[in-house]
Formats: C-alpha cells, sequence, structure tokens
C-alpha cells in the first residue's frame, strides 16, 4: 500500500466516526432502543455487583435481565470514568468504530490489491443510519456488531484458524454469544467455517477432532457457564419462557398464518434500515425503502448473475432481485403509493411488478462485466451463509415478540453491503468501480444525514 493509499484508506474510514461522534452528542437521552433499562442493567452490575433478574424493575424501566451479560460487564469497568449515565455510550461508540475496522479487514479479503476501494465498502456500511443509531446508544448490540465483525474476519481466512489464532476466534465466538443471544448463529456457522479449512488444508481425522475439541471448550469454557445459571434459575438455558411470563404485551397473540409471516418479515426490512426511537417506531419516508430495496435487488441481480455466468444464474439473479423490490420494498411504499392510486395497491401489483422489475433486471445482468474471483465467490458464499443464518435466527424470535427489530440483523450487515457492491460491480463492470463506489457511499450518507437531522430540529 502506497502512502496515497493509506492516507486515502484513514480519510474515507473517518467519515463514519465523525458522523457517529455527531450522532452521539445529537441524539436526546433515552432515546436509543430500551436505553434506560440497559444503564440500569449496567448501575446493578457496577454498584451492586449482581445481576439483574428477569422482570427486576428499578425506577421504571424494565431490566434487559434476559441479556448475557459481557456488554455491561465491559460497560461497568469504564463507569468510574465515565459515570453510570449517557457518557457511557461512548463506550458503544468505540465498539462501532471497531467494527468499521473490521469489516474493513473483511472487505481488503474480498479485494485483495484494492485497499481504497475496500475501505469506501466499510465506510458505507458504518454510515448505514441504523448502525450509526445504535453505536450512539447504550445498548450491547453495539458489542455484538465488533464481535461478530471480527469472528467473520477470522472465518474468511482459513490460515487463520491455525494455533493460537484458532482458540482466540473461539474466544470471539463465546464473547458473541455472551453478549446476545441473537449471536447464537455463529456456532453453526462456525461448523460450517471449520469443515472448510478442513478440508482445504487436508487435515487427518484427528487433527480436525482435537482441534474441534479445543475449540468448542474454549466457547463453553467462556459462554456456558452464563446458560447453566439461566438453567438453574428458570428451568430454561435461555430464559425464553420467562421473558414471556414477565413481558406478555409483548408476545405474539395473532394466529400465525401466511399473512403474519409475510408482515413479520417486512418489519424486519424496514427496522433494519430506519427504526428509530426508544420503541423503534420513528421509520423513514416510504421512497426510502424504495430506493434501499432497488440498490439492494440491483446488486442481488448482479452477485447471482456473475456467480453462476450462465442464462440460467442471470434468469435467477433476476429474479431474486426482483422479489427484493416488489416484494419487500414495494409493500412499504404502498402509503405512499395507495394515496394517488387507491385502485393499483393489492397484491396482484405486487406480483406484476415482480415480473416487471425481473425482466428490466434481466437486460442488466445478461452482460456480466466483472466476476470475483474464486477465492472471492467462497469468502462471499460464507458470508452470506452468516447473514441467512442471523436472519433465520432473528426471524424465528420475532415469530413470538412481533417488534421492529431489524437492528438485530446489523452484526451482518457488512455482508449484505457487501454483497450488493459486488452485485453492482459485476453490472457496472470494475472500470466503472468509483462511480459505483462513490454512489454508494453518497447514498448511505445522505441518508445518514437525513435520519440525524429529526435529532437536530
Amino acid at each position: 500500500m502506497t502512502h496515497r493509499e493509506r492516507a486515502a484508506v484513514v480519510g474515507v474510514l473517518l467519515i463514519p466516526v465523525a458522523v457517529g461522534i455527531v450522532w452521539l452528542r445529537t441524539l436526546p437521552p433515552a432515546h436509543g432502543p430500551d436505553e434506560e433499562a440497559h444503564i440500569e442493567y449496567i448501575r446493578v452490575l457496577a454498584s451492586e455487583h449482581q445481576f439483574p433478574s428477569l422482570g427486576f424493575r428499578h425506577g421504571g424501566p424494565w431490566s434487559e435481565g434476559h441479556q448475557p451479560p459481557l456488554y455491561y460487564a465491559v460497560a461497568a469497568a469504564f463507569t468510574p470514568l465515565l459515570g453510570v449515565g449517557w457518557a457511557l455510550r461512548w463506550v458503544s461508540l468505540l465498539m462501532g468504530i471497531g467494527s468499521v475496522a473490521a469489516s474493513y479487514g473483511i472487505a481488503r479479503r474480498l479485494l485483495p490489491g484494492a485497499p481504497v476501494e475496500a475501505a469506501f465498502m466499510a465506510a458505507s456500511s458504518g454510515l448505514l443510519p441504523m448502525f450509526s443509531f445504535l453505536s450512539a446508544s447504550v445498548n450491547n448490540g453495539a458489542l455484538v456488531q465488533l464481535l461478530v465483525a471480527l469472528v467473520l474476519l477470522v472465518g474468511v481466512d482459513p490460515a487463520r484458524w491455525q494455533g493460537w489464532r484458532g482458540l482466540g476466534a473461539a474466544a470471539l465466538v463465546g464473547g458473541a454469544i455472551l453478549s446476545k443471544l441473537s449471536a447464537l448463529f455463529v456456532l453453526p456457522w462456525l461448523i460450517v467455517a471449520w469443515i472448510r479449512m478442513a478440508l482445504e488444508e487436508r487435515l487427518t481425522v484427528r487433527q480436525v477432532l482435537d482441534l474441534t475439541g479445543r475449540l468448542l471448550l474454549v466457547v463453553l469454557l467462556v459462554a456456558g457457564w452464563w446458560f447453566w445459571r439461566t438453567w438453574l434459575l428458570y428451568g430454561d438455558p435461555f430464559g425464553w419462557h420467562q421473558q414471556m411470563a414477565t413481558a406478555p404485551a409483548l408476545v405474539r397473540s395473532e394466529r400465525v398464518s401466511p399473512g403474519y409471516l409475510y408482515a413479520v418479515m417486512l418489519e424486519l426490512w424496514r427496522s433494519l434500515w430506519a427504526a428509530f426511537g426508544p420503541s423503534a417506531r420513528q421509520t423513514a419516508a416510504p421512497s426510502v425503502y424504495i430506493v434501499v430495496s432497488l440498490a439492494v435487488g440491483i446488486g442481488t441481480a448482479g452477485l447471482v448473475g456473475a456467480r453462476w455466468n450462465n442464462r440460467a444464474g442471470h434468469a435467477a439473479g433476476a429474479v431474486l432481485g426482483g422479489a427484493v423490490v416488489a416484494l419487500l420494498g414495494w409493500p412499504l411504499a404502498v402509503p405512499w403509493f395507495s394515496a394517488r392510486f387507491p385502485a393499483a395497491a393489492g397484491v396482484p401489483v405486487r406480483f406484476a411488478l415482480l415480473f416487471v422489475v425481473a425482466g428490466a433486471l434481466m437486460t442488466l445482468v445478461r452482460t456480466i462485466k466483472w466476476v470475483p474471483s474464486a477465492e472471492a465467490r467462497r469468502e462471499i458464499g460464507l458470508l452470506g451463509l452468516a447473514f441467512l443464518l442471523l436472519l433465520a435466527g432473528v426471524y424465528r424470535y420475532n415469530l413470538d415478540f412481533p417488534q421492529p427489530q431489524g437492528r438485530f440483523l446489523l452484526p451482518c450487515a457488512p455482508a449484505l453491503i457487501f454483497f450488493v457492491y459486488c452485485g453492482w460491480f459485476a453490472v457496472a463492470g470494475w472500470r466503472r468501480r468509483w462511480l459505483v463506489l462513490s454512489v454508494g457511499l453518497m447514498l448511505a450518507l445522505i441518508g445518514n444525514l437525513a435520519a440525524l437531522v429529526q435529532y437536530e430540529t
């Protein structure tokens, strides 16, 4: 890396850092998701040296007593310096900065020899409005984002699984699980990544069993004790049933139906991009979701088309990209559209739109202009698996607790952003990469600042 490239990388990566500081200084107290309850957990841990139990109430907010304690223990260590209050947001911001740095490492693996391009991709993921919002709040999601990003960074590089690095990776996995239950997805992902490494390195059965045992032992030592404690207290290692009993108003009350399943997915998609405020009910304008869905749809079509660069691959990419626009983005814009065209906002229109958008995308991906390397395709596959596993876990949780919790997907948001960029490269060509990267970064920055303005006015 030349001095000029190094300066460019630092400059680009400082953009989400600067924006994060502005968020921290602007966001009013108690406007982060369940922020008062998270601070109460830290206070109990720091001053009373105990974990708050499920249903514990002090001064108003329900505690986050079902949450694993690592984030709160780290934050409690800063209370002599920062006190027990909103200044603890600096801890989350530091974790967010670490997440951006880890995302840059992942992007460098995808695009070796292109450090500035990787910095643009990492900065874009760090400028997602919900990422900045969460990194400026007292919330355990900030630590999960950091640790999962580090796990993914290690996981896409098989050489780092050897020796002490492998044990360090296992400790990161345990730490992620000890920060939030949604991070349990890293266990099956770890198994897949480990199988991939064993096959590539041609390890013997004895070597596989020996290293697997050591890795799982480290994970259990780091995180297992918490689940044992919860099982002893509540008869449930996850505290799931006790949580339902202490917060019945949050539990699903309607029957599971196809419409309900679809509505939960729409809520996850909406709240991944914009769901602000203490209860995550402040949303963006409907047109925002159309723009985001179009960007993701084009990226999906391009990436799938580049992965299987043939007619069937192009068609599959166009249909998947069209589904993102027509079935996820479009329904969120229906209030805006139906006010103007009330007779054309129903379900048939969505499926008609699917075919129209898929046909338009097919014209884009018919001539793929850039194909990632074989190694990059394998790593993209691992990152895609991580996102799908996390999505499956969060989706299952939301079936019982239907809330705007798309922020739970943020630990794998860098993977989604990298997919979009690679898909755009496939459609536009590597020669136009600076145009693609500039447009992507500006869209993320404009969306971020637009979300921030609501707290400044």
